[in-house]
């Protein structure tokens, strides 16, 4: 048996409502007439023109500790590039005052540089349990940078998510044990949003 489709056009009224909520305008107008994949393009290009592409513009760095360290609430990890190699680097994590006044400081140093980016106003981080019944730091946080030397030198904007395996003592302090999974974007000044 053989399906027959009808297909008619919805009442002028219905269809502005339709480009409304596609977003209106010329883009709702363009990715209606374009179909599925119009919108999809329609949505990069959006994207693109409000948020700038990174990966052309940024270095990212990897943490990952090499072994468990003693529980401290200071933490230093070495950072490697997407292929593996040691990229001379490394990260600092500082929570010695985080539960009595919850500041959170760090550093990013790359062989004799050191930035310390103000995660301050950006700063999220919590203790979860993983699923393989251990205690974990999750902590992100995005800071401009004014300045820099060295490879720092046009880097504009850090962006850190890391994860670090932990205890919790009893006075209720983190102490960090390992970087688990740390990613690092630097993104240089020539591509930065404004």
């Amino acid at each position: 048996m053989s399906e027959i489709t009808e297909m008619t056009a919805a009442p002028s009224s219905g269809r502005r409502s339709l480009l409304k909520l596609l977003g209106g305008g010329f883009l709702g107008a363009t990715a209606m007439a374009a179909g599925v994949d119009g919108i999809e393009q329609a949505q990069a290009q959006a994207a693109e023109e409000e948020f700038p592409r990174l990966w052309g513009s940024a270095l990212v760095w990897i943490g990952n500790s090499p072994a468990d360290q003693s529980p401290s609430p200071v933490i230093k990890c070495p950072f490697f590039l997407e292929n593996g190699q040691f990229a001379n680097a490394f990260h600092t994590l500082d929570l010695a005052n985080l539960r009595m006044t919850g500041r959170v400081t760090g550093s990013i140093s790359h062989q004799n540089d050191t930035i310390y980016p103000d995660f301050s106003p950006s700063i999220a981080g919590g203790v979860t349990q993983g699923t393989d019944g251990k205690q974990y730091f999750l902590s992100c946080g995005e800071a401009a940078l004014a300045s820099g030397t060295g490879i720092f030198k046009d880097v504009s904007r850090v962006i850190v998510r890391c994860k670090y395996k932990v205890t919790v003592d009893r006075q209720g302090d983190i102490l960090l044990i390992a970087c688990v999974d740390c990613v690092a974007i630097l993104v240089r000044k020539s591509q930065a949003k404004a």
